[in-house]
């Protein structure tokens, strides 16, 4: 059975020079109501449930602001899924990039409940428009490559977790940096996680070069898909990238980050966890004890980290 020994072994640390910087927060007449952060708390719950568990350890304030930012990132996954033509699914885009860059200039006429949570979140925390913009842009990209894949997470999923740290007052050179690590290894994670649906639909999401690399039939694998022994290298390279990263923030950048950035970087508890569950089921994805949610470990983990400051296992440590 393969194991991530290897790619802990390889996990090399280099140390920086600390940046912190503060921010002031900005006190104004909320634009949203209790239902609109209600509406966003409850698409989270449905279809994020592990980032819902992982905000309930963030200040209120910042919360509603991480509901608000992950709704935005549902609705425009949905996009796709949810129109029938390209040009169609670039309209709903426009209308999402148009709305969100609007809220910089006060455009809050007739906005939905999802920009009426996040204008409030700007206004109180001063998000920058270039994680919402950037997340926006990066929907409709194509990825060809474990590097792409790489580029997709830094330029979505990462983009979530630095507006977050932005919510908690935090601007700093080794939380971003940790934040970019953990939007690559929870893309890679999802990307893993859905393949079995995915492929159920005739769709096959993992990278071509790896593809090619392990010579799998697409084809063979959407029609019937099962586990083999070419897909499992192939996704055993790409999961111990994913936990690679999670090993070095939590050695290098959790250390030197402020405590207070913590509950935007809990993202990664969940995500570590289902890593070793692949691990544990011998990159076999379609091992239905990966479908599971075991939420009261989840928690108890997230607590753990949140008390300790850290993730990383002290078995780990002395790998």
């Amino acid at each position: 059975m393969r194991k991530f020994t290897l790619a802990l072994r390889l996990c090399t640390v280099h140390r920086s020079t600390l940046c912190v910087r503060s921010i002031t927060s900005t006190q104004s007449t909320p634009l949203s109501t209790r239902n609109d952060i209600e509406y966003c708390r409850r698409l989270v719950h449905k279809h994020d449930y592990e980032t819902y568990l992982t905000s309930l350890f963030s200040p209120l304030h910042a919360r509603e602001a991480l509901w608000g930012l992950r709704a935005l990132n549902i609705e425009l996954l949905a996009i796709p899924m949810h129109t029938r033509t390209p040009t169609a699914a670039s309209v709903r885009f426009a209308f999402w990039h148009n709305t969100i860059m609007g809220l910089y200039t006060h455009e809050t006429q007739n906005l939905p409940p999802v920009a009426r949570v996040i204008y409030d979140a700007i206004q109180r925390s001063k998000i920058s428009r270039t994680w919402l913009r950037r997340l926006i842009k990066e929907q409709d990209s194509s990825i060809s490559s474990l590097d792409d894949l790489q580029r997709h997470g830094e330029r979505t999923i990462a983009c979530l977790v630095h507006a977050h740290l932005e919510s908690l007052g935090v601007r700093n050179m080794h939380a971003d940096n940790a934040a970019r690590a953990i939007g690559i290894s929870s893309t890679i994670a999802r990307m893993l996680r859905t393949m079995p649906e995915q492929l159920a639909h005739g769709r096959c999401d993992l990278p071509r070069d790896l593809i090619a690399k392990h010579s799998i039939d697409v084809q063979e694998l959407c029609k019937s898909p099962k586990n083999s022994p070419e897909l499992q290298n192939a996704v055993y390279e790409v999961a111990t990238t994913a936990y690679t990263k999670l090993c070095g923030v939590a050695e290098l950048h959790i250390p030197n980050s402020p405590r207070q950035a913590l509950p935007a970087l809990l993202p990664a508890v969940p995500t570590k966890l289902w890593l070793e569950r692949l691990e544990h089921a011998n990159f076999d994805i379609f091992d239905p004890r990966l479908r599971q949610t075991h939420a009261i470990h989840v928690l108890w983990q997230l607590w753990k980290a949140r008390r300790k400051g850290t993730w990383l296992d002290v078995s780990n440590q002395s790998v």
